[in-house]
């Protein structure tokens, strides 16, 4: 074995998340200590100079021996639940999803990739994307790039029951909500902020107009928007008040920020800070009999009117009489 094949041969195995000691390695390919010595000062060398890597080679004192830390680090179990989780919400159309999984794969063993093709077969072979089949993946970055450059944008939206309608926007946020992906952006004719579903922006070019000045307390704050919002839409902020007959961590997990109020003998009272949105109330509803709106009362007579709409659409379309 020549000091090429030994040094590759090393880099495998710590990219495997193997942890190496120089007496062990000294043993295994005939070398002395100070040749593998030389091994780990090169790849660490090489680590540096090559950031598409991704790693670093560190030293455990405790049991004298190297290994790497970083995104080298993937393992089947982490590319397995990745796999299920882009089968699943069927965000990209075949293509993307099909390279993607690939380039996941590419990360593993031939062992590992042949182990989880084994057991994602069956849905990769049935994969059905949404509807629209246009690419995400350039898009999502494209419109990444231009919130980090602050960069306005003269825009072509089409919405689904209207006309196209032209607009300058200055886009804030992109996140992802139940299969789809999402920019909220400053619109500046009306000075508020708007969500445009991305799959709806048909063109956009960079614009004459320049960056608005928002008011520090009116910047638009992801991370926090998220934690309180149950659908991709933006409306007025409103606390919520329930009572909840199931799992209480079923409104916990949707609200990060909620409380459990009081213990009752069979159900909970619940608050949370949410907004007000179709999505609220759909998602209230879908609880069923499990929850019952305490406040705001605006809310509790939004939801008495939905379910009488609901009883009557029943009794017109063949439901029985109540």
């Amino acid at each position: 074995m020549n000091d090429q094949e030994r040094f590759l041969l090393i880099f495998l195995r710590l990219q495997s998340g193997a942890h190496l000691s120089k007496i062990q390695l000294a043993e295994e390919y005939g070398v002395s200590p100070k040749t593998i010595q030389r091994d780990f000062a090169l790849l660490a060398e090489v680590l540096d100079r090559q950031t598409m890597i991704a790693a670093e080679l560190v030293y455990d004192p405790r049991n004298h021996t190297r290994h790497f830390t970083g995104r080298a680090l993937f393992n089947k179990k982490d590319a397995l639940f990745i796999s299920k989780v882009l089968l699943e919400n069927r965000a990209l159309n075949q293509d993307e999803n099909q390279r993607v999984l690939e380039n996941l794969l590419q990360l593993l063993t031939k062992e590992e990739r042949k182990a989880i093709k084994q057991v994602i077969a069956s849905e990769l072979l049935n994969y059905a994307p949404i509807t629209d089949p246009q690419a995400r993946i350039d898009k999502i970055w494209a419109w990444s790039e231009f919130i980090r450059m602050e960069q306005v944008l003269d825009i072509v939206y089409q919405s689904p029951y209207q006309d196209k309608k032209e607009m300058t926007v200055l886009p804030v946020s992109i996140f992802y909500d139940t299969r789809y992906f999402y920019v909220v952006a400053f619109h500046l004719n009306h000075e508020n902020y708007i969500t445009l579903k991305l799959d709806r922006i048909s063109t956009w070019i960079p614009s004459s107009e320049k960056k608005p000045r928002i008011p520090y307390g009116k910047k638009f704050r992801d991370g926090d928007v998220r934690n309180y919002r149950v659908d991709s839409f933006i409306g007025p902020t409103i606390y919520v008040r329930v009572l909840f007959a199931y799992d209480p961590t079923i409104v916990l997990d949707q609200f990060p920020d909620a409380e459990v109020i009081a213990n009752y003998d069979e159900e909970v009272e619940i608050e949370f800070k949410t907004q007000y949105t179709p999505g609220l109330k759909r998602w209230l509803l879908s609880q069923g009999a499990a929850l019952k709106v305490l406040q705001p009362e605006y809310l509790v007579k939004d939801m008495e009117e939905s379910l009488k709409r609901m009883l009557e659409r029943y009794r017109k379309f063949g439901g029985e009489e109540f």
